[in-house]
């Protein structure tokens, strides 16, 4: 097999920041546990997988670093290693003001990282026959039939290559009533640059599929992720939306911003609110659990498949995490590294502004992921390069 080593999370390195100190003095923390009841994975010690705990450790206590130095407010951290947890804590607080610290397994919105649910539902009905990848939008969406939007295809919108920029709406997206409403209006004003002639992260682009999703199925797309994937792969700790009246709502953890790198964290969200959109943004709508997002990843590093069944062929996951218009972008997921030479696919994932983080890495049989709730933070894609140094099996795979 082909070493890993240097290029898994080699396109993570640019947004890291400052902020490594250990901690000085305690922050809330709940250690590793066996024994969780909603844990589909079992815990086991770093060292019965070949990972030393002392390193392991080091991860925790940089972490409880940032808290200390005011990087993030809180975080939870999961490391699953040969489908066993190594690492499942948390540090720091879900409501500062209140003193509540943050609990493992509680409930975040994870943003950006809803897209590659978006994304397989668009290869869900192309398997299902409904659809190509190189059909143009405008087959399903009147409103794209005009001169600047009816070349515009599915598969560019997947790869981020259909010429609009991140928030690229004619007008702001809260200002709309639908979703459809919203990607109507895009596809009438047409992209800003030239299609199909370079990689431009959008939400106008996974606004869009998620409009094609329900035209082609007749039903909501929220409803569609629901029925096709959530439900069959028993995500029951995933939601696509929130009210305070909810029985899980009070599992949610408040978000925080801040104006910049060095002004204090504000929280700018509370579980007591209404969510900001009156509809389901297919680019960023969901709710989930760190233990959740690590069962989706391991669908994905099983090749569709899951223990009822199969989502996907392997011939889409394959093509889903492929590197399209970006080398560090599939369709709908990131791609952190080059697949293995011999066999198997890249490392995975995806991020969400909010400050969420979830990496796969199926040659190692490893995910990372490092929740929080500190938007636009600028360190857990270091908890990721860390951990790699960590877990890195070497080239001849005998371990650190």
């Amino acid at each position: 097999m082909r070493s890993h080593r240097a290029i898994i999370f080699a396109v993570l390195l640019s947004s890291v920041g400052p902020g490594w100190a250990v901690a000085q003095s305690a922050v809330p923390h709940t250690p590793t546990v066996p024994g969780l009841p909603e844990s589909p994975f079992p815990v086991v010690s770093p060292e019965d997988v070949g990972v030393p705990s002392d390193q392991v450790r080091g991860l925790v206590d940089r972490v409880e670093g940032w808290v200390e130095g005011g990087e993030i407010v809180g975080a939870e951290m999961l490391i699953v290693k040969d489908r066993k947890i190594i690492l499942h804590e948390t540090v720091g607080w879900s409501d500062r003001e209140e003193g509540l610290a943050l609990e493992r397994n509680s409930i975040y919105r994870i943003r950006s990282m809803t897209k590659p649910f978006t994304g397989t539902s668009i290869f869900l009905l192309v398997e299902d026959g409904e659809l190509s990848l190189d059909d143009r939008v405008a087959t399903y969406l009147p409103s794209w039939r005009n001169e600047a939007s009816r070349d515009i295809t599915i598969r560019q919108l997947l790869s981020h290559s259909g010429g609009f920029i991140q928030g690229g709406f004619p007008r702001p997206f809260q200002s709309f009533r639908s979703l459809r409403e919203a990607v109507d209006a895009v596809g009438s004003a047409g992209p800003q640059n030239p299609v199909g002639e370079r990689y431009e992260y959008s939400d106008v682009g996974s606004a869009t599929l998620g409009a094609i999703v329900e035209e082609v199925s007749g039903i909501p797309v929220e409803e569609f992720i629901q029925n096709r994937i959530l439900d069959p792969l028993g995500l029951s700790d995933t939601h696509t939306g929130f009210s305070p009246g909810l029985p899980w709502a009070p599992r949610m953890n408040p978000t925080y911003s801040r104006t910049s790198g060095d002004a204090p964290w504000v929280k700018y969200w509370h579980p007591s609110q209404e969510q900001a959109f009156p509809f389901f943004r297919a680019s960023g709508g969901l709710y989930t659990t760190i233990l959740d997002y690590a069962r989706w990843l391991t669908v994905i590093c099983d090749l569709g498949e899951y223990p009822d069944g199969r989502l996907l062929s392997e011939e889409a996951v394959e093509a889903a995490l492929q590197p399209a218009a970006s080398r560090g972008y599939g369709l709908h997921w990131e791609v952190f590294s080059a697949a293995p030479e011999d066999d198997g696919i890249p490392a995975f994932g995806h991020g969400g502004s909010d400050g969420t983080l979830a990496a796969a890495i199926p040659a190692w049989d490893t995910q990372v992921l490092i929740f929080t709730q500190s938007r636009g933070n600028r360190v857990i894609r270091g908890f990721l390069m860390n951990a790699q140094s960590v877990l890195d099996p070497g080239p001849q795979g005998e371990g650190r």
